[in-house]
């Protein structure tokens, strides 16, 4: 089973479309400056766009990585024929406007659809490497069509679900009660009380970059002596790094700003796994840390050789991590873990899972 036999017939002839029409993206929050910089203007995937629009603010900028701003309702008026949309926020969110604002008629796809495309055009070799290494067929099935929904913008695939991320299925029943599970994303604190339900006396290290959740976390666990809760980044090195905290989402889609897109952001300082843990032993990792899982993973080689620790790694955040976190926790662990892949949630763009065990 292999990523570079899919069939993107679909996607040629869109992008053979999409320059002979006014090219539309939806949704201009923190990502689109990127999206348009990294794939739209000469020589790139896409043309550069008619316009920018929002359907839930008003845009203060004339302009936007220099494709100008248009009003919403200019959109909504404009021909269905003579038009392509590109959805560059939100996952399904925009998707429920699309019928109030009788939009139904038009070329709507989401921007990740375009980034799977062209990553897996240019990578196809690796990607092939990646999912060669999963141990078993329903891993190489789900893996594989998770990038065929991407591809073909079906964010919504039921078919794949399966409950209880982290630990509590049929590859991780209970959390491994001899040292440390070591989580980083905590987030709520949700999985650490599903964490407290599977193996009640169970030792978390829980990393939380954001202040607010922070806060929280350490109120709401501050009577449980085995529970932990760092205020930093998991790195591969010590240093200090801007992060946004979305608060206007409650910390959904908080991130490390490395690009210097967001000015809403706060300096947090990195650790490493090996620092926390040398002088403990880690037996469960999971990781949800928004693309940093890589660097992660490097910061956290010695602790991986020395314990050799279960580990649940999120591959969603960018493709890159798809294909290289596979290959990394195989090179690194020299093929002594089997690799598996579960998708936790329906819609198909998110929380799909690497298991190392």
């Amino acid at each position: 089973m292999k990523i570079s036999n899919l069939d993107m017939s679909y996607m040629d002839k869109v992008l053979t479309m999409i320059p002979n029409r006014k090219l539309i993206l939806w949704g201009a929050g923190w990502y689109v400056k990127s999206f348009i910089e990294n794939y739209c203007g000469s020589g790139k995937l896409l043309p550069m766009p008619y316009g920018v629009c929002d359907s839930t603010r008003v845009i203060s900028e004339s302009e936007i990585a220099g494709v100008p701003v248009i009003a919403f309702s200019d959109v909504t008026n404009m021909s269905p024929d003579e038009t392509a949309i590109i959805m560059t926020a939100g996952l399904i969110d925009l998707m429920a406007k699309v019928v109030p604002n009788e939009l139904y008629y038009f070329p709507i796809y989401h921007r990740r659809t375009f980034e799977a495309y062209a990553y897996i055009k240019q990578n196809l070799d690796l990607c092939d490497a990646a999912i060669s290494l999963l141990a078993d067929e329903n891993s190489k099935y789900i893996y594989r069509r998770k990038i065929s929904n991407m591809i073909t913008g079906s964010f919504w695939d039921q078919s794949l679900y399966e409950g209880n991320a982290y630990f509590g299925n049929d590859l991780i029943d209970k959390i491994p009660p001899d040292g440390q599970f070591v989580f980083a994303g905590a987030f709520n604190g949700k999985h650490i009380i599903r964490a407290l339900k599977n193996t009640p006396d169970v030792k978390v290290t829980a990393f939380e970059p954001s202040s607010l959740w922070y806060s929280r976390l350490v109120e709401k666990f501050s009577d449980n002596p085995n529970i932990k809760i760092h205020n930093n980044i998991l790195w591969d090195d010590f240093r200090q790094l801007p992060f946004e905290e979305d608060e206007s989402n409650s910390g959904l889609t908080a991130h490390v700003t490395m690009n210097g897109a967001s000015t809403k952001t706060c300096m947090v300082d990195t650790i490493t796994i090996d620092e926390v843990s040398k002088n403990q032993r880690v037996s469960h990792i999971a990781l949800d840390v928004e693309g940093s899982e890589q660097l992660a993973v490097k910061g956290a080689v010695g602790t991986i050789l020395r314990d050799h620790p279960s580990m649940c790694l999120c591959l969603y955040h960018t493709y890159d991590d798809y294909f290289n976190l596979p290959i990394l926790v195989n090179d690194i662990a020299k093929g002594s873990y089997k690799l598996y892949v579960k998708q936790h949630s329906c819609i198909s763009a998110i929380e799909t899972v690497l298991y190392a065990v």
